[in-house]
């Protein structure tokens, strides 16, 4: 029987990536998932690139929400048996935004007027509403 689970939590600690005996990389990370009141530890494992991918560029603290195969073990701390989830993971999504790259705002010298689309990369309208030519004969009331 195979479990499949969507758990949402915080990572306890920087993710690890690792290289199996075999040469296969995959990517370790523990996840704290809190309801209703209670703790339950999840340990992640992931072969997917674009989850590891994912997965690496977070920190511990950080929200992720991960989807995968899920297998349920019961483990002893001190006299109290606690459940846990070790999960592989097919997709991984950071529930932290990804950093966009920007490039500062540079002062014209030319005279023009400052244009954020240029600032960031966007191309500018191909026409302006300066140069549009309002002689049609339609009337305004």
């Amino acid at each position: 029987m195979t479990i499949y689970v969507l758990a949402q939590g915080e990572l306890h600690r920087d993710p690890i990536q690792r290289t199996s005996q075999t040469g296969r990389v995959f990517t370790t990370a523990n996840l704290k998932v809190q309801s209703d009141g209670e703790t339950v530890w999840a340990s992640i494992i992931c072969f997917t690139d674009e989850g590891q991918q994912e997965l690496l560029r977070l920190r511990a603290g950080d929200a992720v929400s991960v989807q995968g195969k899920c297998k349920l073990t019961v483990y002893q701390k001190g006299d109290e048996y606690r459940a846990s989830l070790d999960v592989v993971a097919n997709s991984v999504i950071a529930l932290k935004p990804k950093p966009r790259p920007r490039q500062p705002r540079q002062a014209r010298t030319d005279g023009r007027e400052f244009d954020a689309r240029q600032a960031y990369g966007r191309a500018a309208p191909a026409h302006q509403a300066d140069d549009m030519p309002f002689d049609d004969e339609i009337p305004f009331a």
